[in-house]
């Protein structure tokens, strides 16, 4: 049986798009897969016996200073290169305007344990701060990691409090079901190349 060259060439199209399809889905899979790698972050804060070495995971980014964070963290206090940093939370108090919740905070006097907060609330600038002994610790969450609600952490003293600030406007903004929209997509193609045939 001979086949048209019409469909041959039909078919070698076909072929073609749906190799060019699959290498577009295979690259926006692997784009939300593949993220920056966070790591355990550490510094230490205040000098003498009253300093403290803090550590956290889930982070890119660490920077420690004297004194106590709800006293020196303001509007105008650079962390990360960048100010307009608002006390959204504290382990220890009513504190901060809320739009970010300690889910499972840092519990106060221990050394270690774990931490987690309740929600990104659209927002791309968060950080944990670990307050002992005469410092703290600011840490920057790394928010493209696969779990970035929570995580560990640990200090050479005993746990003062931790806050949770953050930069920008929170938007909760829900994430495109895209990997749905695609199949849908392929669904489309095999229904349009399967008319065509007949």
């Amino acid at each position: 049986m001979e086949v048209s060259p019409k469909k041959n060439t039909f078919k070698i199209r076909r072929c073609y798009t749906m190799k060019i399809l699959i290498k577009i889905l295979a690259a926006i899979v692997m784009s939300f897969t593949v993220s920056a790698q966070a790591g355990l972050q550490t510094c230490t804060a205040g000098s003498g016996g009253s300093s403290a070495t803090f550590e956290l995971d889930a982070a890119t980014s660490a920077e420690c200073f004297d004194g106590n964070d709800t006293n020196s963290i303001n509007a105008t206090f650079e962390l990360f290169g960048k100010t307009g940093w608002i006390l959204s939370d504290k382990s220890d108090g009513p504190d901060g305007d809320g739009t970010i919740v300690f889910a499972a905070s840092p519990t106060n006097g221990a050394k270690s344990g774990g931490w987690e907060i309740d929600t990104l609330a659209g927002l791309n600038e968060i950080f944990i701060t670990l307050k002992a002994g005469n410092g703290f610790g600011a840490f920057l969450l790394d928010l493209t990691g696969s779990d970035p609600l929570s995580g560990t952490w640990s200090s050479s003293k005993g746990l003062s409090h931790a806050s949770i600030y953050y930069r920008g406007e929170s938007t909760e903004v829900p994430e495109p079901g895209i990997i749905a929209l695609l199949a849908l997509g392929f669904l489309g193609i095999g229904i349009v190349g399967r008319r065509v045939r007949k």
